[in-house]
């Protein structure tokens, strides 16, 4: 019996899809995954979260922060579409009118019933892999923040910050990101 090998999908397979499909896609290990749109919750809530980090960075020239979607390109057979990503100001030659090619300084996903259980393992190993520093991991449901950071090539639990609590990090001095604030979105009546 012969048994048909998975075949590995490339960034120029990723590449190749066209356009008018409006389908949001990743490239993972070489497998293609799609996503339905992300809920209300996380839209507002990512840009919440974008904003405070945006305007903290710009102000003290630290880098660049940019929310979904942008193409992040870390391997021929990676390219995620991180929620947020910040690349800092040593880095920002990976930036490209394309996207990011390289592993951002910090990468946001904000949790969703379709993309959590990728969230949580294999997107969390290949952040690992190509030395993100640090990944967190935001619940607009639970209305917590975990994060993560990188160290001896694993991602290491710093903290799970809730409501009425303030997330700071050594990668962003003088940063304060009030958690409440973050998940402060309208919720439908629907």
């Amino acid at each position: 019996m012969v048994t048909n090998p998975r075949v590995r999908l490339t960034v120029r397979d990723y590449l190749a899809i066209p356009e008018e499909d409006e389908n949001r896609y990743e490239l993972i290990d070489g497998e293609l995954y799609m996503a339905p749109a992300p809920t209300w919750e996380h839209q507002e809530s990512t840009i919440n979260l974008a904003a405070m980090l945006r305007h903290f960075v710009l102000e003290n020239g630290l880098g660049r922060v940019v929310a979904s979607p942008i193409d992040v390109y870390l391997s021929e057979e990676d390219v995620f579409q991180p929620d947020i990503v910040l690349v800092s100001v040593e880095r920002l030659d990976i930036i490209h009118s394309s996207g990011v090619h390289g592993a951002p300084d910090l990468v946001i996903e904000m949790l969703s019933p379709s993309t959590e259980q990728r969230d949580l393992t294999i997107k969390r190993e290949r952040y690992a892999m190509f030395a993100v520093k640090e990944y967190w991991l935001a619940d607009p449901i639970a209305k917590t923040i975990t994060v993560l950071r990188l160290r001896n090539g694993a991602f290491e639990q710093v903290g799970v910050f809730a409501e009425g609590m303030s997330v700071e990090t050594p990668l962003l001095p003088g940063l304060v990101v009030d958690v409440g604030a973050v998940f402060d979105y309208y919720v439908p009546q629907n």
